[in-house]
């Protein structure tokens, strides 16, 4: 008798536990920020879009590598932060912080033209997806 209450009493325990340990994943969805923007995914997670940092070289120059587009973001979980990149045509980011989900690009939204040699800088837009692993 004392066997069959330790076990009923682990198996609850144990789904208590992973009832806490497994909290709700963060919802499938295309999203499309502008420089500086907040995300807010819950009450202590949120995704900052810092502005995209572009190497690509113009329109009007000749150029002995081509550069890359990427986009910068900053995740903070709480009062911690921690910055990552996409750059078109690279795989996406994950983080435990994510609870299981990765962003990518979305790769349907065409890259902003390149800039004009001598131009100032242009602010981005970006498109992002989330998916759930």
């Amino acid at each position: 008798m004392h066997t069959l209450l330790r076990v009923l009493s682990l198996s609850c325990a144990a789904a208590a536990l992973a009832g806490c340990a497994a909290p709700d994943r963060l919802p499938q969805a295309r999203y499309t920020m502008t420089e500086r923007q907040v995300l807010p995914l819950g009450d202590r997670l949120s995704i900052t879009y810092e502005g995209a940092h572009d190497s690509r070289c113009p329109d009007d120059a000749r150029c002995l590598w081509p550069g890359q587009l990427a986009y910068r973001f900053t995740m903070r979980i709480g009062s911690v932060a921690q910055g990552f990149y996409l750059v078109p045509g690279r795989p996406g980011y994950m983080s435990p912080a994510l609870r299981g989900s990765r962003i990518e690009l979305d790769h349907l939204t065409p890259p902003p033209p390149r800039a004009v040699a001598g131009a100032a800088p242009v602010s981005y837009p970006v498109t992002f997806n989330m998916y759930a692993q």
